[in-house]
């Protein structure tokens, strides 16, 4: 659980993760050099499971969250957002599936949002609540359990690569020996860095989907979502994700498909 400056919701955040069915767990809080009483707050648990790493200089969310995951010692990882709540269950569900499928390396599950001021649904309440749901709903209607990597690409381009359709991070579990975790998280991306890290798991394995809801994502003034709103730089990540995701998925995407990424690239930055 990466963390700057989330004390108001952290508590709630790691009592959730200590409440689960599964007992051998290590909860790592890596605190990015925050001002607030974060550490406090993750050291007054006092649970043997728990571990506080405490960074005297700030990484941003990128740095902190790969110097946090490249702290985990476990055969799998879970990155939690320091505001967000999982079920009592979530570990189990992920863990199970992980198990059952050697071939893939990444599983993920469903979660509900929930807006916790009018600021945030004002700037976020129609993607949250019409946008995003109608996208997910067809996508989640047309897989099962092992998603292969074109079914993952093709899915991915009924939007251009835009909407990160695996979700995030603290609904997901992936193995810690894949490569993706010894390069950790891109620095050059804030909003879209979990998706542009998640489509690293499906290039050429599948991935897993979870049915079950695994717990909550909280949307608020706050939080990264409503930050990068403010400060318009979905553009310009999406720019950049879109020559990622043509270098990276060269070898599935055909003809068209590549056409119709160069062209929405192209769109992105005469905007």
């Amino acid at each position: 659980m990466p963390t700057y400056n989330g004390g108001r919701y952290l508590g709630e955040s790691l009592d959730s993760i200590l409440q689960q069915g599964v007992r051998d767990l290590e909860i790592i809080v890596g605190d990015d050099a925050s001002t607030d009483d974060s550490a406090a707050v993750a050291e007054a648990r006092r649970d043997p499971r728990l571990r506080l790493l405490r960074f005297g200089e700030r990484a941003g969310l990128a740095g902190n969250w790969s110097r946090t995951v490249a702290g985990a010692r476990g055969r799998y990882v879970a990155l939690v957002g320091q505001d967000d709540r999982v079920e009592p269950f979530w570990a189990e569900r992920l863990v199970g599936l992980l198990e059952a499928h050697p071939q893939a390396d990444l599983a993920f599950g469903r979660r509900s949002f929930v807006f916790t001021d009018e600021h945030s649904r004002s700037l976020l309440g129609d993607f949250f609540e019409r946008v995003y749901p109608a996208i997910l709903e067809p996508f989640y209607s047309s897989i099962g359990t092992v998603i292969t990597p074109d079914e993952m690409v093709g899915a991915a381009m009924r939007n251009c690569f835009e909407i990160n359709l695996v979700g995030e991070p603290s609904f997901v579990m992936f193995r810690r020996d894949h490569a993706a975790v010894r390069a950790g998280f891109d620095a050059n991306m804030w909003q879209m860095v979990d998706w542009e890290y998640f489509t690293r798991f499906f290039v050429d394995r599948p991935i897993l989907h979870c049915a079950d809801r695994l717990g909550t994502y909280r949307i608020h003034a706050g939080g990264a979502s409503v930050d990068s709103m403010q400060q318009r730089r979905h553009h310009e990540e999406y720019h950049y994700l879109l020559g990622v995701v043509l270098r990276r998925f060269a070898a599935l995407l055909d003809h068209e498909q590549t056409a119709r990424l160069q062209q929405r690239r192209q769109e992105i930055r005469s905007a």
